[in-house]
């Protein structure tokens, strides 16, 4: 608790320096920003509540840029139940075709998870796969920090053209055991990225993790975690599905995701998403998720969503359905 109250303290100290540098010093330097996530859902029981999900505080800021060369660093904070440090680190890219960046921030596994954020991301909740097998929420390894970790990575893009790169990359070594914790093995994950955009607003996508893991709940050490995917998004119409798998210890779990979506108005859009997941391949067990969704864009700093998701739970004996109704409101400032 002394640590939490520490950061929470230093965040308010930090912030408020920032809001006073950003009248007297370059706006660049300091930028000031967060948003907030609430909302209510129930289920086919009737359970029901209403929920604060995120109260996200980031600062960020250009330490140095001058044309393709920059360092920057950002601290972001959920403020939302215990105050916690989501992302924290350094970078620097001294041309586009290479960068470092160093301290805790979202790995380079999968499209959804590392180029989508909560303000961003089409439906409420993260893909199945990701959830599962990105450490998005509900990990088969009990590790659950919204996909982040500590460590350190190069990156870069190659080939630029007018509107995007055609190839970019990502490589790093990083804990393996979440955020805010220190590594408890001793050993380190490669996590390596590579996506290919022939065309503008195409994007194809393969990466692969190899590591460790130490939990009681796993029989053996060993974690790895590889697949690809493709997203199309055009600004009217996007489509996206990922297959991911992988070994937790002796467990062989996979599954995969289509997410597919179009904006009725400027203001509106309609999607629809399918998620399936095995978390032992080799058992007949397996979920299905089947979700509807809409996107209302009141304003340019507020959006509204709804979530549909019937929920399929397949054993060798029987299988059984659920069904939740899911509403969030998300404020920028």
């Amino acid at each position: 608790m002394r640590l939490l109250r520490l950061i929470f303290m230093t965040t308010l100290l930090v912030a408020s320096f920032a809001v006073y540098a950003q009248d007297n010093l370059n706006k660049d330097y300091f930028k000031l920003k967060g948003y907030l996530q609430g909302g209510f859902n129930i289920d086919d029981d009737g359970d029901n509540t209403f929920y604060l999900k995120r109260a996200v505080l980031t600062l960020s800021g250009d330490v140095f840029k001058k044309n393709d060369s920059k360092a920057d660093y950002l601290l972001m904070v959920n403020m939302a139940g215990s105050p916690s440090i989501l992302e924290m680190w350094v970078r620097y890219s001294p041309i586009k075709e290479f960068g470092m960046q160093l301290g805790q921030f979202k790995i380079p596994l999968t499209i959804e998870n590392t180029d989508y954020s909560p303000t961003t991301i089409e439906m409420i909740e993260y893909s199945l796969p990701v959830e599962r097998l990105a450490r998005s929420g509900g990990d088969v390894t009990g590790i659950n920090t919204s996909g982040r970790d500590i460590g350190f990575k190069v990156y870069g893009s190659l080939f630029h053209q007018e509107n995007h790169s055609i190839v970019s990359y990502d490589i790093g070594l990083f804990n393996g055991n979440g955020t805010n914790r220190r590594d408890n093995d001793g050993r380190k994950d490669l996590i390596a990225r590579l996506k290919i955009s022939p065309i503008r607003y195409l994007t194809i996508a393969g990466y692969y993790q190899n590591g460790t893991v130490k939990a009681d709940h796993i029989e053996g050490n060993l974690l790895t975690r590889y697949g690809g995917g493709i997203s199309y998004d055009n600004n009217k119409l996007m489509c996206r599905s990922e297959y991911i798998s992988g070994y937790t210890g002796k467990m062989l779990s996979e599954g995969i995701y289509l997410t597919s979506g179009y904006w009725v108005t400027d203001k509106v859009m309609a999607l629809g998403r399918a998620d399936y997941f095995k978390r032992e391949k080799a058992l007949k067990d397996k979920e299905m998720y089947y979700t509807l969704g809409l996107i209302y864009t009141p304003w340019k700093n507020l959006r509204l969503q709804l979530n549909y998701t019937l929920k399929e739970f397949t054993t060798p004996v029987d299988k059984s359905y659920s069904s939740l109704f899911n509403f969030m409101a998300t404020a920028l400032f």
